[in-house]
């Protein structure tokens, strides 16, 4: 909430508060601590009809600032309590607060990739995980994060992780999987990103040179730039104590996926007892 009011300079507003008061047969809902003053009915009808909820209707939803990136949007959405004993159900109309990228095509469009590549090794335990270091304003520190990036109007998924990849690395990457939309904090925003993973082909003079420092990234965004973004090669085998020693020393904040895959990987290795079981594809 402090963050949206940020964003979008609105008054205090507190977490919904449901008041009850009984009227007779219904029940008169209201939202004594927000701002928005609504006031909602609930309505009783057979659990048939009500088979489809929660649901949002999209029809109703007000919009309660914007600026160039984002907007913070009120949705309404009807939720049931159902009565086994007389078979009825007691609907309720709620509302959410949410904020939306106005780069978003549609509800259901995929907003980002997230991108997952690792240097392979002759020697799989020395495999790197290709990261990206840059300061985030949100958070007021720097952030290790996996290469990402939005998705252009009438951009595939694939071509963009190839694009955001070779812009914020230097490093040429050819796709290897695409995985289904996923949502990093469903609870605040509908943005919704597809993770790929790229295989980096280290016999490619391109690649050679960007691993080396021989060249200079030279696709970094003037934004990108300003936030001093630089790639970041992390160890595949041990990557969560990596992480952990980043935050200790520089006071880092880490990207939740980032954590999850360095979890995941640090499960892996001690079941395999030497970290070569996430080598597989």
């Amino acid at each position: 909430l402090h963050l949206l009011q940020t964003c979008f300079r609105l008054g205090p507003v507190s977490a919904f508060t449901l008041d009850r008061v009984a009227t007779g047969a219904s029940s008169l809902y209201y939202f004594p601590s927000s701002n928005h003053n609504h006031q909602i009915r609930s309505v009783s009808m057979s659990s048939s009809q009500s088979s489809n909820l929660p649901r949002v209707d999209f029809d109703k939803t007000e919009t309660v600032g914007s600026t160039r990136w984002m907007r913070l949007e009120t949705l309404s959405y009807t939720t049931a309590d159902s009565d086994t004993t007389t078979d009825t159900t007691t609907t309720t109309i709620r509302k959410w607060d949410r904020a939306v990228r106005t780069t978003k095509q549609s509800e259901n469009s995929i907003d980002a990739v997230v991108i997952l590549a690792i240097l392979k090794n002759a020697d799989p335990t020395k495999d790197e995980v290709v990261c990206v270091k840059q300061f985030r304003p949100p958070v007021d520190a720097y952030t290790i994060e996996l290469p990402a990036g939005l998705i252009d109007a009438d951009e595939d998924v694939a071509a963009a992780a190839v694009r955001e990849f070779t812009e914020e690395t230097g490093y040429i990457g050819k796709v290897v999987d695409v995985l289904p939309a996923s949502y990093l904090s469903p609870g605040l925003t509908n943005e919704s990103a597809s993770l790929v993973r790229l295989e980096v082909d280290m016999s490619l003079e391109r690649n050679v040179q960007i691993h080396n420092d021989q060249i200079e990234n030279v696709g970094l965004e003037g934004c990108e730039k300003d936030r001093g973004l630089t790639k970041l090669l992390l160890p595949r085998v041990g990557l969560l104590d990596a992480l952990h020693e980043l935050q200790r020393k520089e006071g880092v904040k880490v990207f939740a996926a980032l954590y999850s895959l360095a979890l995941g990987m640090s499960v892996s290795e001690a079941a395999t007892g030497n970290g070569a079981g996430g080598n597989t594809k």
